[in-house]
């Protein structure tokens, strides 16, 4: 967010902002507010989504169909649709292809955030499958809008490749500066509150763990607040454990290129392990409840782990060649460190505390 605020600013007025650490300030500062009001509760979170159905909705229509109407010159129908540039630097257009996958691994991740907030709900075990999958197939229908109207509203493509901040440039070109700017306002207000569906869904998830005896000094972190049940000390935690990764960026902006593409393989690998530990350990579980899967299940667990895996290793590959210091991909470096760091965690802890979920219904353990 705290780019869209400086691309914001930057529109509007003759003074450029191109500081490095303004960027950083703001994302501490909106990590902050969004820490403040997810400490607010279930409820506010609440309130939160259900504005912002109507927000993306309206915001999202409000961009699709002014951008393009705006735009002074459209692109041909055959560009949209059946153009293929190669500009990684890489020979083979079929990697160049595999790479261009990166930019949808970034957005497409979160799906189990519905099934954690779930966990607060009336009928959980509905409510979680039902949000996961009505989160999903929206975002593919209004991504699949969304690219179409982009790509006939660009103007000069070689402009947005050099671009600081295409989108903004986007905006700018096709529907003048102040229309830029409220496009913008509108990206940003969404993503603060994709920020506080986060911080509440990682102290959501921290807090299960602590209640399982997977992390260290479980009982302080399993502590709720009085006022609004929500795990404070988690959540502060969660704010200074980002505070101190954006730190590294200050001094290189291919450590947070690196940062982002290992948060997308972290996560994949997160959504794959239970799959993949069903299909080596668990073939004859039956899954009685009532919304699975039934015969289905095994087939679609093994290509969910086969395209994790896939995809993994394409996340993996530099994006530009030829490979230097500055173009490489350094998320394997970082993965190998997490992994080195996870397994001697469960080595020398986890595995003497960890026994399982434990069920707390009715008791009052908090």
């Amino acid at each position: 967010m705290g780019e869209y605020t400086i691309a914001i600013s930057n529109i509007l007025n003759e003074h450029q902002i191109t500081n490095l650490g303004a960027n950083v300030g703001l994302y501490i500062a909106f990590l902050l507010i969004g820490v403040g009001y997810s400490y607010l509760g279930i409820r506010f979170s609440g309130y939160l989504n259900k504005f912002m159905v109507f927000w993306v909705l309206i915001g999202s229509t409000v961009i699709i169909v002014a951008m393009p109407a705006l735009a002074p010159n459209h692109p041909s129908a055959e560009w949209v649709f059946t153009e293929f540039q190669n500009s990684t630097g890489y020979k083979n257009s079929g990697l160049a292809f595999f790479l261009g996958l990166l930019q949808a691994g970034w957005t497409l991740v979160g799906y189990e955030n519905g099934a954690q907030i779930a966990e607060g709900t009336k009928n959980a075990d509905m409510t979680g499958p039902r949000g996961i999958i009505i989160s999903v197939v929206g975002a593919i229908v209004q991504a699949l809008i969304l690219c179409i109207s982009t790509l006939f509203s660009i103007q000069d493509l070689d402009e947005l490749l050099e671009s600081s901040f295409p989108l903004g440039t986007l905006f700018v070109r096709a529907a003048g500066p102040k229309l830029a700017a409220f496009f913008l306002v509108i990206v940003c207000v969404a993503q603060f509150a994709s920020l506080c569906n986060t911080l509440f869904t990682v102290s959501q998830l921290i807090w299960s763990m602590s209640r399982d005896k997977c992390i260290p000094n479980h009982k302080f972190w399993y502590k709720l607040s009085e006022r609004y049940q929500m795990p404070v000390r988690i959540l502060l935690l969660v704010a200074l454990f980002c505070i101190v990764v954006i730190m590294p960026s200050l001094a290189s902006e291919v450590y947070w290129t690196a940062m982002l593409s290992t948060a997308v393989i972290c996560l994949n690998l997160a959504y794959g392990l239970p799959y993949f530990c069903r299909l080596i350990w668990k073939r004859d579980l039956k899954l009685n409840g009532p919304f699975n899967l039934g015969r289905f299940s095994l087939v679609i667990n093994f290509f969910a782990v086969s395209w994790i895996a896939f995809f993994g290793v394409i996340l993996c590959i530099p994006s530009v060649h030829p490979v230097g210091p500055v173009t490489m991909n350094w998320s394997s470096l970082m993965i190998g460190a997490i992994m080195i760091f996870a397994l001697t965690f469960w080595y020398i802890s986890g595995r003497k505390n960890f026994k399982g979920p434990i069920q707390t219904l009715g008791s009052d353990s908090h």
